[in-house]
């Protein structure tokens, strides 16, 4: 994965960011490398539609 070189804040609720520790726990990821992956997916399925 590229070097990431900007940072982002995000507010999210205590019982949202329990659900993303969980899910990145799951999947072996850090809380920010979950977040990326699903951007990243997210923006390439929008990229398909166009």
């Amino acid at each position: 994965m590229a070097k990431t070189d900007t940072q982002i804040g995000v507010r999210v609720t205590k019982e949202f960011k329990e659900q993303l520790e969980a899910q990145a726990q799951k999947e072996r990821r850090s809380v920010s490398n979950l977040i990326l992956k699903v951007m990243e997916d997210y923006l390439e399925a929008q990229k398909d539609k166009a």
